[in-house]
């Protein structure tokens, strides 16, 4: 698995959840059950599921859902610029990926790029909600019809994003959540694989069924920690000062078959699901007050939602001027270092294609993302708004 190593991104991790999630780690193979079957259903409602499976991570929840919707050997069409970890899920897969562009002001798919990629052939698309913005599924959905094409929608950072009304997570025929730290419903660790058509419900079903017993989760419960820990920016400087950690470095690890979510994860997920809208709403107004300044700047360009959607704004993102440097103690941060197209380990799985991906290479060189969540006091939006300014 590859990972961009950024600064802690806090959700709503209460003191009660870790401990509950401590707990977790002693209950009983019943309690465990039936913390599981909550999650489970909760997720099923709120995302508009047929079928849901409990996985350890995110990315083995995108390795099952490419062998699901595209088989061994299937072609894939993917975002060139997105999480990195989509990598390592396609190589543990065994499936050859296409690359279509990203409008890099809507962060959603480039559809021309996308039709021209299609119209090559692939199995499966996918989709990815980047930084809580909603991917236009809804357009990719026209495309992906004239060719027979399924949608998984990787809702991994989706953040309570909406597109016309519809929450994000809940528009692919297959989706994705992730429950990793620095992700909007978190838990330490975990992921999930939602399906929403008939053709993949019952094997969705059986891969809940046939996953191994679930460990008891003391590392989530000591990572989910130490994020919260942290996760203010007031003690940004922490992390930030230790080489160890490779913040900002892109680190590469191979993907593995999925597990199940944790006894503690899944405890600590049923807090987190409890509080997940206010925390939405939360991010959406530290971000409306990150708007205002950049409207006041001339060398930052803030992202704007596609059509009628509404990001839930895991991070802040802006495209800046390229002279303009991070800043790792407030939380400004570059994000994926490069296009997919870029990446060594792509390469063996990648197919030719003649797409210039101009949107892919702007946000690589020029995003820069800045803290939202619930942790951001008054006064570190103050010092983001005046760099903002005045930068």
């Amino acid at each position: 698995m590859i990972r961009r190593r950024q600064l802690p991104v806090s959700s709503r991790l209460s003191a009660g959840a870790l401990a509950r999630g401590a707990l977790a780690t002693l209950v009983t193979p019943r309690t465990n059950a039936s913390s599981h079957q909550h999650v489970a259903d909760t997720l099923r409602t709120r995302y508009r599921a047929h079928s849901v499976a409990l996985v350890d991570s995110g990315t083995s929840a995108l390795v099952a859902a490419l062998r699901l919707v595209a088989g061994a050997q299937g072609t894939v069409a993917y975002p060139g610029y997105t999480c990195v970890d989509l990598i390592a899920a396609a190589r543990h897969a065994g499936v050859r990926v296409r690359l279509y562009d990203i409008d890099p002001i809507t962060l959603s798919p480039d559809l021309d790029s996308l039709l021209r990629v299609l119209s090559d052939g692939a199995n499966a698309v996918v989709v990815a909600n980047l930084f809580g913005f909603p991917a236009d599924v809804a357009s990719v959905r026209v495309i992906a019809d004239q060719f027979g094409v399924p949608i998984i929608e990787d809702a991994a950072q989706h953040a309570g994003a909406t597109l016309h009304g519809a929450r994000a997570g809940a528009l692919g025929d297959v989706s994705i959540l992730s429950f990793g730290r620095g992700k909007g419903l978190t838990a330490g660790n975990g992921g999930a694989v939602l399906s929403r058509d008939p053709r993949w419900d019952d094997a969705v079903t059986e891969l809940a069924h046939q996953l191994p017993v679930p460990s008891r989760g003391v590392n989530d419960v000591i990572g989910a920690a130490a994020s919260w820990l942290v996760g203010r920016p007031a003690v940004y400087d922490i992390p930030a000062s230790m080489p160890s950690l490779h913040l900002g470095e892109t680190v590469y690890h191979d993907a593995h078959d999925p597990a199940t979510l944790s006894m503690a994860a899944a405890q600590i997920l049923r807090s987190t699901l409890e509080h997940a809208d206010h925390d939405t709403v939360r991010r959406q107004r530290t971000a409306s007050t990150l708007a205002d300044a950049v409207q006041q700047s001339t060398r930052f360009r803030a992202c704007i939602p596609v059509g009628t959607g509404n990001a839930g704004y895991l991070r802040f993102p802006i495209i800046a001027d390229p002279t303009v440097a991070p800043i790792p103690r407030l939380g400004i941060v570059r994000s994926y270092p490069r296009p997919l197209a870029e990446q060594p380990e792509l390469q063996a799985l990648l197919l030719p294609s003649s797409e210039p991906f101009y949107g892919a290479r702007e946000l690589a060189t020029q995003l820069l993302t800045l803290p939202t969540h619930h942790m951001v006091g008054a006064g570190d939006l103050r010092q983001l708004t005046a760099w903002l300014r005045t930068t």
